[in-house]
């Protein structure tokens, strides 16, 4: 069952779900729970075209140089790393460049084929159910785990089997959502609950993963962006066809010389900045988190 929220809900709240149901018009949603209607819901998740969208969205781009950045303090070469619900490869893709033996794993037969081309020889990916995933236990010294928990309905059992796969001391990058939960979020995106920066911590903990450090996921840059990301795209929908620039990371007003994402960013830079200073280990939307399993 989704959890309950314990805070009132905010105009930014009601904001938030109102432009992902604009973002979904078109899309499949979650009919029920039943594991047909999950099968489907989840191998049409994702599009092709999505690609793109992971490649070039600044807010993929930030989370990236994040992961790498924590990468770089914690995992030896050679490390034996899985990416658990890697979508279309995109994270993995970005590590392609390192020493590291890459593994992925997801529970969509089409994230697994275009991961899998996407990657070729440089990832092992393959298919499941993430309550019993295909590895030997104490088999990998660090997984990422990135939006994933929220939509699994029994997410401690999850993290179980994650604690089960790590070495002692292996180590775990986890990301879900903080903002507010709607019971609408299961249907159109597949989640049965959000968190906060104790819910989530606590969750890792009683299954055997102890909190080591808060990642910054730069919680005011990244819903104000978000919020403008809209009005680009709707330009770039509109005003961009006539151009024939109707990708919104190449939509550009011809009287300026970078696209309107580009601005965008430009013009967010000190928001950037500014959470980029948080104490995200006080912080209640710090839900990016770096923990380790215990020996």
């Amino acid at each position: 069952m989704a959890s309950r929220e314990t805070r009132f809900p905010q105009f930014s709240d009601y904001l938030a779900l109102y432009l992902l149901k604009l973002s979904k018009v078109g899309r499949k949603i979650l009919a029920s729970t039943e594991r047909e209607d999950c099968a489907k819901f989840y191998e049409q998740f994702f599009e092709q075209k999505d690609i793109k969208a992971y490649d070039e969205d600044p807010r993929m781009e930030v989370r990236r140089e994040t992961i790498v950045g924590c990468l770089q303090t914690i995992a030896p070469s050679e490390s034996d790393l899985l990416d658990v619900g890697c979508g279309l490869g995109d994270v993995l893709a970005g590590l392609t460049h390192t020493t590291y033996r890459l593994h992925g794993f997801d529970y969509s037969e089409f994230n697994i084929q275009v991961a899998r081309r996407r990657l070729g020889d440089r990832a092992e990916i393959v298919q499941g159910n993430i309550y019993e995933m295909p590895f030997t236990t104490a088999s990998m010294d660090g997984c990422l785990c990135l939006e994933v928990l929220e939509h699994i309905e029994d997410d401690a059992r999850a993290v179980r089997e994650i604690h089960r796969i790590l070495k002692p001391g292996g180590w775990l990058i986890a990301a879900v959502p903080y903002t507010y939960y709607w019971a609408q979020y299961l249907q159109l995106m597949g989640h049965f609950r959000h968190y906060t920066r104790e819910s989530f911590t606590g969750l890792l903990e009683k299954n055997g993963l102890v909190c080591e450090r808060y990642l910054p996921n730069y919680p005011h840059w990244h819903q104000t962006f978000t919020r403008r990301y809209v009005t680009v795209r709707a330009q770039a929908i509109t005003v961009g066809r006539l151009l024939r620039r109707s990708s919104i990371y190449n939509f550009q007003w011809p009287w300026q010389r970078q696209t309107a994402i580009q601005r965008l960013q430009e013009r967010l830079k000190p928001l950037l900045e500014y959470d980029g200073q948080l104490d995200y280990a006080t912080e209640s939307t710090s839900t990016f988190v770096l923990a380790r399993r215990s020996a």
